[in-house]
């Protein structure tokens, strides 16, 4: 699996129709991919991509950029197909730990208020407000951010992009 914070701003230039016109309100196409890949541009402003002699471009830029443009307000990405069912990530949690005693025990959270949980034998976001990345300070170069639910899974079906 390729990682999606690997995807670089040349990725996504190389499928823009390069021509600079700044009508997506951005000077040029480099400019516009780096603001896709920080979630501050969105495809549909870039006119071009809508003619039929970009429309392959713009297909394959939605596929490349899915992981990206599918992120909740934390960057999680839940790769569902990858999922195993095992629950590490649910039992790994900070929060989900401090609001269920049941995860403790590694039966699993079942408030409302828990960051993951299990659904169907597949991981689901829940309360995402409660997860530690709206803690993090990003002024803080030297904190790093949770990663335990991530590391904890087997088949690196969660990342943080």
């Amino acid at each position: 699996m390729e990682e999606t914070n690997k995807i670089s701003p040349l990725d996504v230039h190389k499928h823009l129709p390069k021509t600079n016109c700044g009508e997506c309100k951005t000077a040029t196409c480099m400019g516009f991919a780096i603001k896709i890949l920080s979630r501050s541009a969105n495809l549909n402003e870039c006119a071009h991509l809508k003619k039929a002699k970009h429309i392959q471009n713009n297909i394959i830029l939605k596929e490349l950029l899915a992981p990206i443009l599918n992120a909740k307000e934390t960057k999680l990405v839940i790769h569902k197909k990858l999922c195993n069912g095992c629950g590490n990530c649910v039992i790994n949690c900070p929060p989900n730990l401090a609001c269920s005693i049941e995860a403790s025990g590694g039966k699993g959270p079942t408030t409302q208020d828990v960051v993951l949980k299990m659904t169907d034998g597949i991981v689901i976001d829940n309360n995402l407000h409660s997860c530690r990345r709206f803690e993090e300070d990003e002024s803080d170069a030297e904190s790093e951010a949770c990663r335990l639910c991530i590391d904890a899974c087997p088949l690196r079906a969660i990342e943080f992009i």
